[in-house]
């Protein structure tokens, strides 16, 4: 149990966090030692039919011949509630998971509609250090072609496909009534998972805002020494937005939330891993850490998230809901993506990486996340026409309201589009 899996875009949760090396076996399967087609579509069978979660309902093949590759085989068969199970080149992971890079082009698109009537690509968040943000783009800008093709959902494949293979691109943007185009080149770069760090003086106390887009265990001292800022600065309530933050790493995660609540959480359970029947003396538990001089010792937490937010995330908020941790939840903003469930290792055959789910997670009271996700206390829509920091933002808005008033606002919020897609995954995994 030694291999980190983290993944970006299509939410995943991962523990055991380590580099990521070449393994002989994955459980009892071992590589194939050939790299042919039907040698890795038996690699990926046997280890359906091994550790993965739902080993027992996996279906038997007399052949694995009717499948052209690994991936069409994984996605045929694997259970119907996984929506995470994937494989990938181990290249790309390795150079995410060992040196906390991604390779793309930096942004969260979603797909929505306008009141126009027309469909475009909306931009809901920027990576630090991105192509993306060094060719300009930014929250709220509206991509109406990539090249030559037209950002609707009769084109969601073709757009994907382009995010994910091509080099470079050019946008066509549709701002204030005119066009203008960017052309953006892919690079690998550095991720940087916290941003737009914020101190508020609301009604004589001190509000903490950070967001944090993923749990990356290289992450943890950039963690530290901002908590480090917000115990100093004494605030005594803090805001963590995750409406982006699709998952990775849960003791990057059981981290955080040791920052969060201290003494509160000091020792006690976190996290209960459940493997299948076959696997079960590998189950085990996780606690939050005992003490860090940066802790804030709070006893509350305002969460902003949205259907993106996920896994590790969901997780986090799951773990310190749990009723022995005297930590109240506060969730502003839309319902999460519902996922309880989590890798704790990856197969590694033919230069590709295999992550196939094989354990569930539950808190302290022995409580999954549901597939419907986590329902947020006060709803509010996410409106990408603001800055995320800007108090009028609707999230921020509504979490600073209830700081001040102990509840909900009758704030309605209205966006001048719908959201047609928001769970697809435009880039690389």
């Amino acid at each position: 149990m030694n291999i980190l899996s983290l993944l970006l875009y299509s939410t995943e949760m991962s523990i055991k966090p380590h580099f990521l090396s070449q393994k002989p076996s994955f459980y009892a399967v071992k590589a194939p030692k050939s790299c042919s087609v039907k040698n890795q579509k038996d690699y990926v069978y046997k280890a359906l039919h091994d550790s993965y979660l739902w080993r027992d309902e996996t279906l038997f093949l007399d052949s694995t011949d009717r499948y052209s590759s690994p991936e069409e085989l994984l996605s045929a068969l694997k259970n119907q509630n996984d929506f995470f199970s994937h494989i990938i080149d181990f290249k790309k992971a390795n150079g995410f998971f060992g040196n906390g890079r991604f390779y793309n082009f930096g942004f969260i698109p979603f797909l929505v509609e306008l009141k126009s009537g027309k469909e475009a690509l909306a931009v809901g968040f920027v990576y630090p250090n991105s192509p993306a943000q060094n060719a300009g783009l930014k929250r709220g800008d509206i991509i109406t072609k990539i090249d030559k093709t037209r950002t609707t959902a009769l084109n969601l494949k073709r757009i994907q496909k382009k995010l994910q293979n091509d080099k470079r691109v050019t946008f066509t943007f549709w701002d204030k009534g005119k066009r203008h185009k960017k052309r953006v080149i892919k690079y690998g770069y550095g991720v940087h998972t916290i941003s737009n760090v914020k101190i508020f003086h609301i009604k004589n106390k001190k509000v903490g805002y950070m967001v944090l887009s993923d749990f990356i265990p290289s992450q943890k001292d950039e963690i530290d020494r901002l908590f480090g800022k917000f115990k100093s600065a004494k605030v005594d309530e803090l805001i963590v937005d995750l409406r982006y933050n699709g998952g990775g790493d849960t003791t990057t995660a059981d981290h955080l939330a040791s920052l969060i609540g201290g003494t509160n959480l000091s020792n006690k359970v976190s996290t209960n891993y459940l493997f299948n029947a076959k696997y079960s003396n590998l189950n085990y538990t996780s606690y939050f850490e005992d003490y860090n001089k940066n802790q804030l010792n709070l006893n509350r937490l305002i969460v902003i998230t949205s259907k993106r937010t996920c896994s590790a995330s969901e997780q986090l908020i799951k773990n310190l809901k749990a009723s022995g941790n005297n930590m109240e939840i506060i969730q502003v903003g839309q319902q999460t993506c519902g996922k309880p469930y989590a890798y704790n290792s990856l197969g590694i055959f033919c230069n590709k990486a295999l992550f196939l789910i094989n354990t569930k997670a539950q808190n302290s009271d022995n409580e999954m996340i549901s597939p419907n996700g986590l329902y947020p206390t006060c709803q509010v829509s996410d409106n990408i026409y603001k800055s995320l920091g800007d108090k009028e933002e609707n999230s921020l808005k509504e979490a600073l309201y209830y700081i001040v008033n102990n509840q909900c606002s009758a704030q309605i919020t209205e966006n001048s589009y719908r959201v047609i897609d928001v769970k697809s995954n435009y880039f690389d995994k």
